[in-house]
């Protein structure tokens, strides 16, 4: 589970640093709580909406915007070809670019959904949003990228 929690923290706060301490604190409130794990509908759900709320009081608090990315993820497989590394970096770095450039409740969801694996229900309960907000904004993000996706190889194929 601390890779999730280390994903959702470096995805809201843009900083390596940041997102340790937040999982880590995080981690060490939880381990505090463990008598109570028993009655907790989800421990995962618990801990991801106590990283996504940390994060935001830290952003609060620094009055920070989210800004450049370190990658947290390695998708290029070790059996590829390097054409194939290099194009699956490329894929990678775009939609990360995408993704970035989304509001930032797309943001949340699509990573939350696409990258860690979360159902729908689960979303909302970790953004607090209702079920319908979540289908919306996971509607838009991934048209956005599609959108985004398609505007640049269309600039790719003028060039040749």
């Amino acid at each position: 589970m601390k890779d999730k929690l280390y994903r959702l923290a470096l995805r809201l706060l843009q900083n390596v640093q940041e997102a340790e301490d937040v999982v880590q604190e995080t981690m060490i409130r939880i381990w505090g709580k463990r008598e109570e794990w028993g009655q907790w509908q989800s421990l995962e759900a618990y801990c991801m909406i106590s990283v996504r709320n940390s994060c935001l009081d830290r952003l609060r608090k620094q009055q920070l915007r989210p800004a450049g990315e370190e990658k947290a993820w390695n998708i290029i497989s070790p059996d590829k070809d390097p054409h194939e590394k290099m194009m699956a970096k490329e894929a990678f770095i775009q939609i990360r670019k995408c993704m970035d450039e989304l509001p930032q409740n797309q943001q949340l969801v699509i990573q939350l959904r696409e990258i860690e694996g979360f159902s729908y229900n689960e979303i909302a309960e970790v953004l607090d949003m209702s079920l319908d907000q979540v289908k919306v904004n996971l509607f838009r993000a991934r048209n956005a990228i599609k959108r985004s996706i398609i505007k640049e190889e269309s600039s790719w194929s003028r060039k040749k």
